[in-house]
């Protein structure tokens, strides 16, 4: 028959609190298993939050730049000579956090080799203009607005198409432009537009079928015609304060000196110094 010794009974006695210690390690480990469920969720959570917003700049990306592969088309049919006979102008609004100009203006004034590129510095240094990479281009930045926080930023480029040797040319360069001014603020506004001597003078008619659009606004005034469209091909669109979503805008000009007519096409506006009228001049005998 088994008996208890005294032995045994401090064998015992010794076995039952290492028992209660595991219990309070196993107890201990819980809320950090829990926190680092908890943390794997957050980061989960945060990595599904940056993809989204990747895809959301990248569809903005995609319409823009199908908005002006389509103006690149458009104008390659109503302008004579084509789409590399035209001038092209584009505008980006942009809004930036405070003191990111210089930054952006380091990475805009430079070559594809990396050298820096001349830049005129005005308005105290809230305008600065000069050579682009591309042949006969000239680049603006403009400080339009500022605060503790945030700066807007205007950035336009003016080209002459006949200087590049492709249209491929103009298409990579615009679109690297503008995925650059993209990373800055992914909510960044791009308007565009063409200018160039009309084919004839019923560009408008066609320029509607072409867009499949609707006419929205039309007026005339001392030779030029202006019309504002809504198209479905056209992605962007902006409100006017008469409260109509537009996303085309046209002139047809013609001119008092010798009757050709001049073609501007705006998409989704014909904006800021795109509206500026130039005044002609006689040609000289």
């Amino acid at each position: 028959m088994y008996m208890m010794t005294p032995h045994n009974e401090q064998s015992q006695k010794k076995r039952k609190p290492k028992r209660k210690q595991t219990s309070k390690r196993t107890s201990s480990r819980l809320p950090w298993k829990l926190m680092l469920s908890v943390l794997l969720v957050v980061v989960l959570m945060l990595t599904a939050w940056i993809q989204e917003r990747s895809i959301s700049g990248s569809q903005a990306d995609d319409a823009a730049i199908q908005d002006f592969e389509l103006l690149l088309d458009w104008s390659n049919e109503l302008i004579d000579g084509g789409t590399m006979t035209g001038q092209w102008s584009f505008r980006w609004d942009a809004t930036l956090l405070n003191g990111s100009m210089e930054g952006l203006a380091k990475e805009l004034f430079i070559t594809p080799k990396g050298e820096l590129l001349h830049r005129n510095i005005r308005e105290n240094g809230n305008a600065m203009d000069g050579q682009w990479q591309l042949p006969d281009s000239v680049i603006k930045l403009v400080r339009t607005d500022q605060d503790k926080i945030a700066e807007k930023v205007t950035v336009m480029l003016q080209l002459d198409a006949s200087e590049l040797e492709k249209a491929a040319e103009l298409k990579k360069s615009v679109r690297d432009l503008h995925r650059l001014l993209q990373e800055k603020d992914q909510n960044v506004q791009m308007n565009m537009k063409v200018f160039g001597q009309a084919k004839h003078n019923q560009v408008l008619s066609d320029l509607k079928s072409l867009a499949v659009a609707q006419t929205l606004e039309e007026y005339g005034d001392h030779g030029t015609t202006s019309v504002t469209y809504f198209s479905n091909r056209i992605k962007q669109f902006r409100w006017l304060s008469n409260g109509k979503m537009v996303n085309i805008q046209a002139s047809l000009h013609k001119s008092s000196i010798d009757g050709d007519y001049t073609l501007t096409i705006g998409v989704p506006l014909i904006s800021g110094e795109f509206g500026e009228i130039v005044e002609e001049q006689p040609p000289i005998n």
